[in-house]
């Protein structure tokens, strides 16, 4: 689908220039390539369970509270979490993810 859209954009440029395509449309299409670029490149969210949770937080020396406060939720929720009591949100999962893929650098400033 990529491909098709990069190929109808070109043929837009072409149009655009003979003056029988406004800008608008040009820029739309370019808008909708670049998304589907982007959409094809986001990594999926994995579900994690409490043992998973816990071994990422281990595994970087992560303290309850700094995971906590890394992710801008609260101890109470990660310690729930580890004990399978409630499970991550989606945003929350991104963020999991991201820390066992990145590590916790990837959120320092």
């Amino acid at each position: 689908m990529t491909n098709k859209l990069k190929t109808m954009l070109e043929d837009a440029k072409e149009l655009n220039a003979l003056g029988m395509m406004p800008d608008s449309d040009v820029k739309d299409i370019a808008a909708l390539l670049k998304a589907r670029e982007i959409n094809a490149r986001i990594a999926d969210v994995t579900l994690m369970t409490g043992e998973e949770i816990k071994a990422v937080r281990i595994r970087f020396g992560m303290s309850q509270s700094l995971l906590a406060r890394t992710m801008g939720m609260s101890k109470e929720s990660v310690s729930k979490w580890e004990r399978n009591v409630i499970k991550p949100s989606g945003p929350a999962l991104r963020i999991l993810n991201t820390l066992a893929l990145k590590g916790p650098e990837v959120f320092t400033t």
